[in-house]
């Protein structure tokens, strides 16, 4: 009989990045969560082997369906930047709340920093603290868990609707704007290279009676700990000598926030200060995390066309 891991999310960055993990494993058969089953994205997951079903996440039946004979579970939640459908709390509890009641034995939990406590009040996001929320139920709940907290996505610099993504001028320039202030520091995620064998590590410690050395605990799926200046530097000399670096630091709030913390919580509070980058613990069960150079060599690079 199939072993069943429920991934969330499958069609987008981390749940699809954990999906063809899984699927290279062969321990475990994805069943990948979508909201359109019928989409191409999901097609292709089919056709890969991967168990294709479709839920709305803020649909509590749809999600226990989704996990009902699942043994493991990876959990995302989707921000719903319009206001008009359930918030990212409701999505992470509908998927806590669903796994403990069909028994899930392992749920791994992709978060974030709450910047609401790190700050003290001071500043707030919706969407970093709606997950922080879904850690401490989860953890009340006791379905047996570990968390992967995420930085700021290097994905996010070859993504057309990300307004710090590089673009090459047509006098042979990268121009980079940057919503963040001068000496920001903060914390980059290779979703794509490092979240499926970060997830596949955690199952496998359960899968090898080790499920009390992971229960519980924290873990920062980041790269490396950087400041703003890093990331041009690293662009920069990643790229072809002739590109010249164009660098304007631009302190305006993404369009799909209405709060201020992209550009002044970090620099004030940077995330995880008390963690180490790249997590030691994640290293010793054998994940090899990619690095900013080498994204940019082969992912960044190919996309301005150099």
């Amino acid at each position: 009989m199939a072993r069943i891991a429920t991934v969330f999310g499958a069609t987008g960055i981390q749940g699809g990045a954990v999906v063809r993990t899984l699927l290279k494993d062969g321990t475990f058969t994805p069943r990948a969560v979508t909201r359109n089953a019928n989409s191409d994205a999901a097609r292709a997951l089919a056709a890969q082997g991967a168990e294709v079903v479709e839920a709305n996440l803020g649909d509590y039946e749809a999600v226990k369906k989704a996990v009902t004979g699942a043994e493991v579970v990876f959990g995302v939640t989707i921000p719903d930047f319009t206001g008009a459908g359930a918030t990212e709390y409701d999505q992470g509890k509908n998927m806590v709340d669903a796994a403990k009641e069909t028994g899930v034995r392992f749920f791994v939990w992709s978060s974030l920093t709450d910047f609401t406590k790190l700050s003290g009040g001071k500043y707030s996001s919706p969407v970093f603290d709606g997950k922080a929320r879904v850690d401490d139920y989860l953890l009340a709940s006791g379905v047996p868990h570990s968390v992967l907290l995420t930085g700021g996505f290097l994905e996010n610099w070859t993504r057309s609707n990300w307004p710090g993504q590089p673009q090459l001028t047509e006098n042979g320039e990268i121009a980079l704007r940057t919503i963040y202030l001068p000496g920001t520091t903060g914390i980059v995620s290779w979703i794509g290279h490092d979240m499926g064998p970060c997830v596949l590590a955690l199952i496998k410690q359960y899968d090898a009676g080790k499920l009390n050395e992971v229960n519980g605990q924290k873990y920062v799926m980041g790269t490396e700990r950087y400041t703003i200046e890093d990331n041009f530097r690293k662009i920069e000399e990643g790229n072809d000598p002739r590109a010249a670096m164009v660098r304007e630091t631009a302190p305006k709030c993404m369009a799909r926030t209405d709060t201020p913390f992209q550009i002044y919580v970090l620099k004030e509070f940077p995330w995880y200060p008390d963690m180490t980058i790249p997590d030691p613990r994640l290293i010793a069960m054998g994940v090899k995390f990619g690095t900013v150079e080498e994204f940019v060599r082969t992912e960044l690079k190919s996309h301005l066309g150099l």
